[in-house]
C-alpha cells in the first residue's frame, strides 16, 4: 500500500511525521512538501499525492484535514496535533499504537457527504464542512432568501447563512446555534448567522433536495474557510450533494465519545 503523508507546519507534527515515515517504510511514502523540506527529502504537491497514493495520513488539526480534502478523494487517517481536532481519529499520544493497528489492517473506511456549489454556472470547490455566506460589509445587515426545491423557505436579515454537512455541524454551524448531527447522515444543516430579531431558525433538510440562495446586497462565499469568492445580488448560489465523498480511515466508532470529551456536553465536576 502506498501512503501520502501531510503534516501541519509545527515541530510537534513534524516529529510524529518522521516516526510515521520510518514505520511505513521509506519507499512506500510520498511526503507533502512541508514535511519533505523539514526532512530534506523529495516533496510532492497534494494533487500529486492524490494520484500516487492509496491513502493519506494527516498529522495536524481540523484545518489540515480540510485543506487535504480540497485536493483528494483518497481515504484519510488523521492524528491530532491541533487544538480541538474533532475530525481527527486519534490523539498524538496514541499515534504509535494506532499505526500498528493500521498496518495490521484493523480499520474500516467511512464515507461522508460533501456539498457541491454552483455560482453563475461555475462549479465551486466542494465543501467538506460548510459553505458560508457573509455580508461583504462588516457591520452591515444582509438580506438572505433561501429556496428549497424552488420553494421560498426562509427570508431574513442577518450577518449571513451557513450551509453545513453533518461533519461540519460541530464546527462553525454549532457556534451559531445549529444542531449536532451524526456525520453519516445525508442532510443539509442550515444555520442563520445573527438573524435580526431571531426570526430565522436552524433547519435540517434532506440531502436529495436542491438549495438556492439569493442575497440583496454584496456578499462573500467561503468554503471550508479556505476558498472565497464574491456573491453579487444578481446571482444565485445553487447547492446540492456532491458526487464525491470525504473518506476517513476509522479504527473505532468514536463520534459520540468525541461529543462528550471535546464539546463538553457534561456536568461540571463541582456538581
Amino acid at each position: 500500500m502506498k501512503w501520502g503523508l501531510v503534516c501541519k507546519s509545527s515541530s510537534d507534527s513534524f516529529g510524529i511525521g518522521e516516526k510515521i515515515y520510518h514505520t511505513l517504510g521509506k519507499s512506500h511514502v510520498f511526503l507533502e512538501k512541508r514535511i519533505a523540506e523539514h526532512m530534506g527529502k523529495k516533496g510532492y504537491s497534494l494533487e500529486e499525492i492524490d494520484k500516487l497514493s492509496d491513502a493519506i495520513i494527516v498529522v495536524g488539526g481540523d484545518g489540515t484535514i480540510l485543506m487535504t480534502l480540497q485536493h483528494t478523494s483518497k481515504p484519510i487517517f488523521s492524528i491530532n496535533t491541533g487544538r480541538i481536532g474533532f475530525l481527527t481519529e486519534v490523539e498524538k499520544k496514541d499515534a504509535d499504537k494506532a499505526m500498528q493497528k493500521l498496518l495490521r489492517g484493523e480499520y474500516r473506511i467511512e464515507e461522508r457527504i460533501k456539498l457541491k456549489g454552483r455560482l453563475r454556472k461555475k462549479r465551486l470547490p466542494d465543501a467538506s464542512n460548510e459553505i458560508t455566506i457573509h455580508s461583504a460589509s462588516i457591520g452591515k445587515i444582509l438580506p438572505v432568501k433561501l429556496y428549497v426545491d424552488d420553494i421560498l423557505t426562509q427570508s431574513f436579515l442577518g450577518d449571513g447563512l451557513i450551509i453545513a454537512t453533518p461533519m461540519g455541524s460541530t464546527s462553525y454551524a454549532l457556534s451559531v446555534g445549529g444542531p449536532v448531527v451524526d456525520p453519516l447522515l445525508k442532510v443539509f444543516i442550515l444555520a442563520p448567522i445573527a438573524p435580526f430579531r431571531h426570526i430565522a431558525s436552524a433547519l435540517v433538510i434532506p440531502g436529495d433536495k436542491t438549495l438556492k440562495i439569493k442575497v440583496e446586497k454584496p456578499a462573500i462565499i467561503s468554503i471550508d474557510g479556505i476558498y472565497t469568492c464574491e456573491f453579487k445580488p444578481n446571482s444565485t448560489l445553487t447547492i446540492s450533494l456532491s458526487e464525491r465523498r470525504a473518506k476517513f480511515i476509522k479504527l473505532e466508532d468514536n463520534f459520540y465519545k468525541k461529543i462528550y470529551r471535546k464539546l463538553s456536553f457534561r456536568y461540571p465536576k463541582s456538581l
